[in-house]
């Protein structure tokens, strides 16, 4: 069979950095390998949290087309800002609410008109959009309507991190929302997810799970550090992902376990988005126990986190039990124990119940993990990394890739049988 070549719809990608890169740019990178050609359209730059330009090196960025766009965060970067925070984003919030549906909208009409040169010229065999935001499908709608290329749409969140029905107000917006997106899975020849929860919620699909990256993986190779008990703090803190469980854990050891206590250090590394982030730490007298690194490069983090002995991810039981942030793949490849405030019904808990020597809790099953932390540093000097379980091979970028190699193959072979 000759090579294929695809259209990958992103608006997000890079140089912009973060965990929301980090599939289709494993795409863009791996397809490849299984005979498919893969082009990008996405959006000049933006105002963003995170720029991490390094991740382009060595890959042929002619084959990345940008266009234009009217959304506010273009915009904000056309009158000269380059860095947006966390405190603008939650202030904009209203401002965002007045866009359906949702503030990447005028980037479609940009989009689209590149999308339709492109096309065009490229002769495509198939057109594949990624989201969020839901406004990236509506292009790959339109151009696989008036060009008959056939289209795959990927949902890495449900609409956001959030359902519609719990993230807009208004019973129409509601209404509106859940009607796009039967509309968006009529309209593909296929849709995937990262997700069961989410597929379900489609009612429609196949779940491709997000990728640790094997090259980032081989990095973690060090063992852990036997001085101190140290516990890695990986990624964006933010709402979504909070550290007050994390410090409630700590306070618990602290009063039942004050010896051990003295053992641990905690290390962060990743934005610090949320705002009463170091008033957690004072409040539970936490702050000279905490090393704060802030944001640094993917192979940084690495070799910063390389002498924990255990990876902590928390993630805020308001939000949907079916998000899987991409940081757990990386923490499964690290080797490390993992220590994860989530629900027992979450992907994530999972996921982690096939990594060894690992714990989830609630509020309800704090104590249990405080002995089993302090088992933990009792054993310190028989720390070690562990191999990638078997189980969880299949999470490997190679693999998402080749999932996704046989369902494109499969979706043009049929619109040729057609």
């Amino acid at each position: 069979m000759s090579r294929l070549k695809i259209l990958l719809i992103a608006y997000y990608f890079p140089p912009l950095g973060g965990a929301g890169v980090s599939r289709p740019l494993a795409l863009f990178r791996k397809l490849p390998k299984y005979g498919i050609d893969v082009e990008v359209l996405t959006v000049k730059n933006i105002s963003y949290r995170t720029y991490e330009p390094e991740l382009l090196e060595g890959l042929d960025k002619n084959r990345i087309y940008r266009s234009g766009s009217f959304d506010p965060q273009r915009i904000m970067y056309l009158l000269g800002m380059r860095k947006i925070k966390e405190k603008t984003i939650s202030k904009g919030r209203s401002l965002i609410d007045n866009f359906f549906p949702d503030s990447k909208i005028g980037w479609v009409k940009q989009a689209v008109k590149l999308g339709r040169i492109l096309a065009e010229n490229k002769k495509y065999d198939l057109i594949l959009s990624t989201s969020p935001p839901i406004s990236t499908h509506l292009v790959g709608e339109k151009l696989s309507k008036e060009f008959s290329i056939p289209y795959i749409a990927d949902f890495r969140d449900y609409w956001t991190s959030y359902k519609p029905e719990n993230w807009f107000e208004d019973e129409k917006d509601i209404e509106k929302a859940k009607k796009l997106l039967e509309e968006i899975s009529e309209s593909a020849d296929a849709v995937t997810s990262v997700s069961e929860p989410i597929q379900e919620y489609l009612t429609s699909g196949e779940v491709i799970y997000n990728s640790y990256d094997e090259t980032r993986a081989k990095l973690w190779n060090d063992s852990p550090d036997k001085s101190k008990f140290y516990i890695g703090v990986l990624g964006t803190l933010d709402k979504l992902c909070p550290i007050e469980p994390l410090c409630k854990l700590l306070e618990k050891i602290r009063e039942m376990h004050r010896d051990q206590f003295q053992k641990i250090k905690v290390v962060q590394v990743g934005n610090i988005n949320d705002p009463l982030f170091y008033d957690t730490l004072e409040k539970y007298k936490l702050t000279q126990l905490f090393e704060i690194r802030n944001q640094k490069n993917r192979v940084e983090t690495i070799q910063l986190l390389q002498k924990t002995s255990m990876l902590y991810i928390g993630l805020n039981k308001d939000f949907e039990d079916g998000i899987v942030t991409t940081r757990i793949f990386d923490m499964i490849a690290s080797g490390r124990s993992i220590l994860a405030s989530v629900s027992e019904n979450s992907e994530i808990a999972r996921l982690i119940h096939n990594v060894p020597n690992s714990i989830c809790y609630t509020n309800e099953t704090i104590s249990k993990a405080t002995e089993f932390v302090n088992a933990k540093i009792s054993d310190i000097e028989n720390q070690k990394i562990n191999p990638i379980p078997q189980e969880l091979l299949p999470y490997s970028s190679n693999m998402m890739a080749e999932k996704f190699s046989v369902l494109i193959k499969k979706v043009i072979s049929n619109n040729k049988r057609s």
